[in-house]
């Protein structure tokens, strides 16, 4: 800032106003300054913030998608009887998989 007013000075640009208000400018520039860098952080922060919240909230609806499929698997596997795939399943993630794609409760986004 000390060397864009001595420039200015220097080379006759609003010389007699930097000479008389030269601490005042200077003040000025150093709280704008101070100003535009507090407002960046506090957009950095709000920036960060968001995207931590959207990936909580994906993650809780995911969760929650998930179970809804599972439990759907579940009540489909129980109400035909099918005990011993719903125990497979319980321990088996890829036949679980393999299982919500049969019963068409799996679409291709979600198998991936």
């Amino acid at each position: 800032m000390k060397e864009a007013i001595d420039y200015c000075i220097d080379n006759d640009i609003l010389k007699e106003f930097l000479k008389t208000y030269r601490s005042e400018v200077t003040k000025s520039m150093q709280l704008n300054y101070e100003f535009d860098r507090q407002l960046e952080l506090e957009r950095a922060d709000a920036i960060e913030e968001g995207l931590e919240q959207g990936i909580k909230q994906g993650l809780e609806q995911g969760l929650e998608q998930g179970i809804e499929l599972i439990n759907q698997l579940n009540q489909i596997l129980l109400s035909e009887g099918k005990y011993d795939e719903l125990q497979k399943a319980s321990k088996d993630k890829e036949y679980q998989k393999k299982l919500l794609a049969e019963y068409g409760l799996l679409n291709e986004k979600q198998g991936e």
